[in-house]
């Protein structure tokens, strides 16, 4: 009974995500039950809709010249074709990824079942008010941030909504794509928790535990509960399979490790995407911005309002990528924990295992080796690290840009003042 009791709640999450994603056509795919069916219907519509965004963006491209300057100018389309590219890979890229959804899929639903039959059981009623919550939240920061920016564009200023609809889409198509992963990504971190968790029951007496957590029952012989901030371990039978607990665990950190190699491997794709439209739409916004300021006036078009939707885009983009930088810094953390704490039992034994015994048992799992890191299709690891370097890589090109358009605005300031004396 329980069993199917976590396959069919991870299946029930899984199944509600992607219906949620079919309908904005972001996921052509329908789950029912074990079976994934691809959409050929919608992969039709989707290819239709790329055809039909890339000519209008080619027609507004062409017909749009009223930009002040050549800088501007070559950024605005530069920023136009990039996130036309991201669109276009986010929208048709699914289409052949069937069979590794497919896998994650079956990882999830292995996994969950090999925890359900070592009787752990999460509580999956959380994680669907997470799912709904953050869809929730991300719907609505996404529609005040939308409406405030087509009021600022649009119906205060002079740019058409085609236009502006043109620019602003694929961003709104990224976040949603992002939310994806960061759903599961918060999964994956939940798992490594329990995980680490039962681990350090397996090492440390019960007076060194002091994080509080939620129940979590085990049929290695203890149930923790939480009262009053103390930790309970009732034991029952620990005569009963002693050498048994530790495996069990090793294994599902193997199974976590697997399920995290898919996931990267699915991801990896919308993370690199999703980067580099940050690191070029950031870095244009940021001299808009300095453009706005150096001209302001406050007559002259440039408003604070035009200031503020630079921003507007520039703190969308940072949420999306301090989000996605500490969530797989957090998993990286996490795994590294587990191989500290794998490490110490191999050098002090656990509760009832010596060290040599808890060697043998954890040499064939190779747990000392295993530290996780989610990157970018290969080219670069997700970490603080390159959290940095995208930082000064934007400060470097935004001081090139603010150089070359001192040198235009000085031209321009000459000519202005020549003009007078004509």
């Amino acid at each position: 009974m329980n069993e199917k009791t976590s396959t069919s709640s991870i299946t029930r999450i899984v199944q509600m995500n992607t219906k949620f994603y079919y309908i904005l056509g972001l996921m052509p795919y329908q789950v029912k039950g074990s079976r994934i069916k691809l959409s050929k219907s919608l992969c039709c519509a989707i290819g239709a809709f790329v055809a039909l965004y890339w000519i209008s963006m080619i027609i507004s491209i062409v017909t749009r010249t009223y930009v002040n300057d050549r800088i501007s100018r070559i950024s605005n389309y530069f920023q136009l074709i990039s996130n036309a590219i991201m669109l276009t890979t986010l929208l048709v890229n699914p289409m052949f990824k069937l069979n590794g959804f497919a896998e994650i899929i079956r990882a999830l639903n292995k996994f969950e079942d090999e925890l359900n039959k070592d009787s752990i059981y999460p509580n999956y009623s959380t994680h669907i008010r997470w799912n709904i919550g953050i869809f929730t939240g991300v719907f609505i920061l996404l529609l005040a941030m939308t409406t405030f920016d087509c009021y600022v564009t649009v119906f205060s200023g002079h740019i058409t909504f085609e236009y502006w609809l043109i620019t602003i889409f694929p961003n709104l198509v990224n976040v949603l794509a992002v939310t994806q992963a960061i759903l599961l990504l918060l999964y994956i971190s939940s798992r490594f928790r329990i995980l680490n968790e039962l681990l350090l029951l397996e090492q440390n007496p019960l007076a060194d535990l002091k994080k509080p957590c939620n129940k979590i029952r085990a049929s290695t012989g203890y149930t923790r509960t939480i009262k009053n901030n103390i930790h309970i371990v009732e034991l029952y039978d620990l005569s009963l399979n002693k050498c048994y607990r530790l495996p069990k665990i090793l294994y599902r950190y193997n199974d976590l490790y697997e399920l995290c190699k898919l996931l990267d491997k699915h991801f990896g794709i919308l993370f690199l995407l999703t980067f580099t439209s940050i690191f070029i739409v950031t870095t244009i916004q940021l001299y808009y911005s300095y453009t706005i300021l150096y001209w302001f006036t406050g007559k002259n078009g440039f408003t604070i309002w035009s200031l503020l939707v630079c921003f507007n885009t520039i703190a969308m983009n940072l949420t999306v990528l301090l989000t996605i930088v500490l969530l797989c810094e957090n998993i990286s953390n996490k795994s590294k924990v587990a191989n500290d704490l794998v490490s110490d039992l191999q050098l002090r034994g656990s509760r009832h295992m010596n060290s040599e015994e808890i060697l043998k048992i954890t040499t064939p799992f190779q747990m000392s080796n295993k530290m996780f890191k989610f990157s970018a299709m290969g080219f670069f690891f997700i970490d603080c690290n390159m959290l940095c370097g995208m930082i000064g890589a934007i400060t470097t090109y935004l001081v090139i840009y603010i150089q070359f358009y001192i040198l235009y605005a000085d031209e321009v300031k000459k000519s202005m003042f020549v003009s007078r004396f004509v």
